[in-house]
């Protein structure tokens, strides 16, 4: 028999597994005899009736009184586990495929689990069918069976992938308080000692960045251990040749009619690039050099958002199932990944252009803050130095670092002030966080919140969105919007669960029925504003016009978006942040703390990269920083 499951009242099996219930109601289920998987499905069928809306279209369709079904349901299962309470264990054996977390969960409601001693617990605790981390969802059954637990825990070293996910994930497993550091250092030490085909790079991954965390404080002998093994693995893999390839070439050629082409070939995995070099060899100013970065190799777009930084939604919800997870981690995705490739093959080798044509990328750089800000905004006094040609990367590296802060700390005393006072800056010895830096706009940033939001985009945009599937379609559609902006659709065309979610849309006017039927966008700039917040993650507010931000202001009274002040978005916050430090993600390359702590390697070539890397970060705060100014002298603000 196929039975009702309840996995989550968004999931897209909701409206196949409302017909089962609905046919468990007119066959009268409820009053037949029960054994244990009647009992387990009955358990999920009132998970179904604690949610209104299905309650409501359960009652359309049978015509049943939910309130005397659900208390006749209730009574049954407790009169069963009454019966059961001292013998319970001897049925699980019965169970169908998958029931083991149904049968904990009702072990530990009726606490069933009192009436089990300890060796029939343990013989549990071993049967393939019982997962550790399942039972270690409900606290009350691992504190009952301290030990056993323990004991289970430690008996297998692949079991630290379950300490590590309690810790970085899963914060509703319970370990059992027996349990000590010292024990689960000793199971994390004995899983990295592991003959190298059993290991999961991916845990390795979780015990290198592991995060700040009560309770358990990661070694550094562990962190190195699980790096070099870490380090082999991923050897094996591309050595192999199951690991996935990606490759960008750039050429700057002369006699283009494009100022530059950009190919992918439709694949997600290589790129190729060739820039006109006519165009630069006679386009030398620097304001034009300093735009190339914009409207040439797209660094920021034209809503000056930067456009390397991991999103949230990109790449789609699927692949980030196969993400290590947790907010001590910078989402670093494939997608992420192959942007940077790009971003860096175009802004590397421009760099290398210009010092062909006896232009030094340092010397545009101290312009801006020197020249152009004075110049164009009438700012004195912003101090730049950057070191000399003729010295080493190395010490490049140790030299441009602390500009960065000086930039941001005469920013934020600029946009204080009015004015920079360097006996102000060199009194100061603090450091500024990159959220730290201010804007001269007020009202900057257009970042989304609230529930309403969060059912709004997951039905338009995402690609788990159970609604825009329609079998019949020869097309297939990535999500809802796609769906309904690119064919012609009616009502007639969705299952009734799907008419049921899409109501939501309708009811909040984003959706409308024309007068052919066809199901349609009500209003354009309510969807151009939920789609760059989904799959932007922001808007920059006043790169838009009048009208657009009046609906953005709308938005904000009704609590769907709030404003915010900065330089830098939250997404490039994190940016920053993932290359500078590892203040907040255990992964990131922090550049700074190597440089000023003396852990950096001994490598020239090193050396060179992270130099490039620097001036990448600098380069990005200066076309920040000119956008503010520019939107500020723009609207007065």
């Amino acid at each position: 028999m196929d039975r009702v499951s309840f996995y989550s009242e968004n999931d897209i099996a909701c409206g196949w597994e409302l017909d089962k219930v609905i046919d468990r109601i007119n066959d009268h289920s409820v009053d037949k005899d029960w054994r244990i998987n009647d009992v387990l499905e009955f358990h999920n069928i009132l998970k179904y009736l604690k949610v209104e809306r299905f309650v409501e279209y359960l009652e359309e369709e049978t015509c049943f009184d939910s309130v005397e079904y659900t208390k006749k349901v209730n009574a049954k299962i407790g009169k069963y586990i009454g019966i059961k309470k001292a013998s319970v264990l001897r049925v699980f054996d019965e169970i169908e495929f998958l029931g083991t977390k149904d049968f904990l969960e009702l072990i530990d409601k009726y606490g069933v689990y009192k009436e089990i001693s300890s060796s029939d617990f343990e013989a549990f605790l071993g049967k393939d069918n019982v997962p550790l981390y399942m039972v270690l969802k409900h606290k009350k059954i691992v504190m009952y069976f301290d030990d056993i637990v323990k004991n289970k825990i430690m008996s297998n070293p692949f079991n630290a992938e379950v300490v590590l996910s309690k810790h970085i994930e899963d914060k509703n497993l319970n370990l059992p308080p027996s349990l000590k550091e010292k024990d689960m250092l000793k199971l994390i030490g004995e899983y990295i000692d592991l003959d190298t085909e059993r290991v999961n790079i991916n845990v390795l991954r979780k015990i290198i960045h592991f995060p700040a965390s009560d309770g358990l404080k990661m070694t550094d002998k562990l962190r190195l251990s699980a790096t070099r093994k870490e380090k082999e693995e991923s050897e094996k893999i591309f050595n192999q040749g199951t690991g996935i390839e990606s490759s960008v070439s750039i050429k700057y050629e002369k006699g283009l009619d494009e100022v530059i082409k950009f190919d992918t070939e439709g694949s997600a995995t290589e790129a190729s690039i060739v820039v006109n070099r006519d165009w630069i060899e006679e386009n030398k100013d620097y304001p034009t050099l300093w735009n190339n970065f914009i409207h040439l190799f797209g660094i920021t777009d034209l809503s000056a958002r930067l456009t390397m930084v991991s999103k949230k939604n990109e790449g789609g919800t699927v692949s980030s199932l196969f993400l290590p997870s947790g907010s001590h981690l910078y989402r670093n995705t494939f997608t992420f990944g192959f942007k940077e490739m790009v971003a860096n093959a175009q802004l590397y080798s421009y760099i290398e252009v210009l010092n062909a044509l006896g232009i030094n990328i340092e010397n545009m750089i101290e312009w801006f803050f020197s020249d152009y800000l004075k110049d164009e905004f009438s700012i004195d006094d912003f101090v730049v130095k950057l070191p000399s040609e003729s010295s080493s990367y190395f010490e490049k590296c140790r030299t441009i670092l602390p500009e960065i802060d000086r930039i941001l700390k005469q920013y934020n005393v600029l946009i204080e002030d009015g004015s920079i006072d360097q006996e102000l800056i060199q009194i100061s010895s603090s450091s500024v966080k990159v959220n730290e830096v201010e804007s001269f706009i007020s009202r900057k940033y257009v970042y989304p919140i609230g529930g309403w939001y969060e059912t709004a985009s997951f039905l338009l945009f995402s690609d788990q969105s159970s609604i825009f599937y329609i079998p019949k379609k020869e097309e297939k559609y990535k999500n809802y919007i796609e769906l309904i902006v690119r064919d012609n659709v009616t009502k007639a065309d969705f299952q009734e669960y799907q008419l049921q979610r899409m109501q939501w849309l309708f009811d909040e006017k984003l959706i409308f029925e024309n007068e052919d039927g066809y199901i349609k966008i009500l209003d354009s700039m309510t969807l151009f504003i939920l789609k760059e917040l989904y799959y932007e993650d922001v808007l920059n507010y006043y790169h838009h016009d009048v009208e657009l931000r009046k609906t953005i202001d709308k938005f904000e009274e009704k609590g769907i978006v709030k404003i915010e002040c900065s330089l830098l978005t939250l997404n490039e916050q994190d940016y920053f942040d993932f290359y500078m430090n590892k203040s907040k993600f255990t992964n990131g390359y922090d550049i700074r703390n190597r440089y000023l702590h003396g852990t950096n390697g001994n490598d020239e070539n090193q050396y060179k990269n992270d130099y490039y890397l620097i001036l990448k970060l600098i380069i990005i705060i200066v076309l920040k920083i000119n956008d503010d100014l520019c939107l500020m002298d723009e609207k007065k603000l």
